[in-house]
């Protein structure tokens, strides 16, 4: 009830306002009249403006760099090659894979004359 009352006390007020202003105004075409009717907080010549809207960014995705796998070289040989060696036969003559059986056995020969 109190506030309606303040309401419409603040209305009258402001309907007296305007109506003593236009009818104090000279009556020139040059006269003019300005209102202002404004909601809000108001300081000095400047008026409130609200602060821009806040919008929401995600924080950015920080990935992690791939795990630095070190392998270790493998040991050195310490074989030595091996000789490379051919089977010959006596019987029938001829070296494997030329001759396919053998009769008295594989011979193993040096693949390079000595």
């Amino acid at each position: 009830m109190l506030k309606r009352f303040g309401l419409k006390s603040a209305l009258a007020l402001g309907v007296l306002a305007l109506g003593t202003g236009l009818a104090l105004a000279p009556s020139p075409a040059s006269a003019r009249v300005f209102v202002h009717v404004g909601v809000g907080p108001w300081w000095g010549p400047y008026y409130y403006y609200p602060p821009p809207p806040v919008v929401y960014y995600p924080p950015p995705y920080y990935y992690a760099p791939p795990p630095v796998v070190y392998a270790t070289p493998p040991a050195p040989s310490t074989l030595e090659p091996q000789a490379q060696t051919w089977y010959y036969c006596d019987n029938p003559k001829g070296y494997y894979p030329y001759v396919t059986n053998c009769g008295r056995g594989w011979r193993q020969v040096p693949a390079k004359p000595q």
